[in-house]
């Protein structure tokens, strides 16, 4: 996902002032205000309908964990009809959500509404499409957030769910890459812990030195290891393109639902699209042949940097299963083009789509965000089912040791 004081004439200053008061006094009562009974359930079967028109993984749901979420309504309802407050609420709203086992559905834009607004806000000027995710999040604000990151902060933000893994010393550590370049081995390598929009420009020069140095060294190993992604214009703009001199690309085909929201936030999808006969693939999901879904066809295009030259060494790409989002969508890309040799276990996929779609629940402000397609892998199985499965697997406790055994592997083979 892409990431001002406004100065009001003197005549209208009383005016908006007031309005202001009147809109905080609504706003701070609504947080002290608990949700009804009937007030919760209509926001649940907001959520349900919307879901049930527009929602690409159900099959998957149910096929990788067992879990028919639309069969599970009456029990939704039940533990909703038995919350006492908003947090309550809150909690089993929260699980329901966990139930679709998606790590891009969840209320993560309630939680950090600040963070995706102005995310929004400001990706909207070099991309006009995300005005639908602007006006979306603008049907609540930032108070009502406040409000519930506020008497859920531990489901979010506890200590235990960060995980804090050693990482090998290296010739040079940044924020956010580490680098080694082992002359013994004839091999450069750099980890790339995150693709979070936050580091785009602050990395590009790094990245920059780092692939035009490697051009000396017979490998390179792209170690993305715990990356759980972010935006893919990170290594789209400031990675693969240091090491070729030809455009490449590789198709790309989504399959997603004809429902309004999707219309809403994702026009282009409806524009030349394909028949499931035209797609061609084997292993597609057996509910992409029921007619229930609509197909696109796109190329995933990475362009050359104006000084770059092509790489005659040998690229691998290591992974884990934390790879995930815009990491797996490069992880998808060296693979399809075989740009790169992927190394190391399965993927968590879900990396072939765009942004999300999101939700407004009418009564409690909460925000969702759910994936709005299915991407298929090039052998038509759905990305977020089987993932990348490596070219060649490595088992191993941990990255460090990962990383160890690729580099046995190298030297192996010289």
């Amino acid at each position: 996902m892409y990431r001002k004081q406004v100065c009001f004439p003197p005549i209208y200053r009383k005016s908006i002032l007031s309005v202001s008061i009147i809109l905080f006094c609504v706003n701070f009562c609504f947080s002290q205000k608990q949700l009804t009974k009937k007030e919760k359930l209509t926001d649940f079967e907001y959520l349900y309908q919307e879901l049930k028109a527009s929602y690409p993984y159900f099959g998957i749901n149910k096929r990788a964990y067992k879990t028919d979420w639309l069969a599970k309504k009456s029990e939704y309802i039940e533990a909703i009809k038995k919350t006492k407050d908003d947090k309550a609420f809150f909690n089993v709203f929260n699980d329901i959500m966990n139930d679709l086992h998606n790590g891009h559905t969840d209320a993560y834009p309630t939680i950090i509404y600040s963070y995706f607004y102005d995310a929004y806000k400001q990706a909207v000027a070099q991309h006009p499409i995300y005005e639908s995710h602007v006006k979306e999040l603008e049907k609540t604000d930032s108070i009502r957030s406040k409000y519930w990151e506020d008497i859920n902060h531990e489901l979010f933000f506890s200590d235990t769910n960060v995980e804090n893994t050693a990482v090998e010393s290296t010739n040079n550590t940044y924020e956010n890459i580490d680098i080694t370049f082992i002359d013994s081995l004839k091999t450069a390598s750099i980890h790339v812990k995150s693709f979070s929009y936050d580091y785009l420009d602050q990395d590009a020069d790094t990245l920059k030195y780092f692939f035009n140095k490697a051009q000396a060294y017979e490998n390179i190993i792209i170690d993305i290891q715990g990356n759980d992604g972010g935006s893919t214009e990170y290594w789209i703009q400031n990675m693969l393109p240091h090491l070729i001199n030809d455009t490449i690309s590789t198709p790309v085909v989504y399959a997603f639902k004809n429902s309004d929201r999707l219309r809403k936030f994702k026009p282009n999808y409806f524009e030349n699209m394909i028949t499931y006969d035209e797609i061609g693939l084997p292993n597609t999901p057996e509910e992409l042949k029921n007619g229930s879904y609509l197909f696109r066809r796109d190329d995933m295009t990475i362009v050359p940097s104006e000084d770059s030259q092509k790489y005659l060494g040998k690229v691998y790409l290591l992974v884990d299963n934390v790879v995930f989002s815009s990491s797996e969508t490069l992880a998808f890309f060296c693979k399809s083009t075989k740009f790169a040799t992927v190394v190391g276990e399965k993927t968590s996929g879900d990396g072939v789509g765009t942004d999300p779609l999101l939700l407004t629940l009418p009564n409690s402000g909460i925000v969702i965000r759910f994936t709005g397609e299915m991407g298929l892998n090039p052998d038509g199985s759905a990305n977020d089912e089987t993932k990348t499965i490596p070219d060649i697997s490595i088992e191993a406790t941990d990255m460090k040791e990962r990383r160890k055994k690729l580099l046995s592997h190298i030297q192996h083979k010289k």
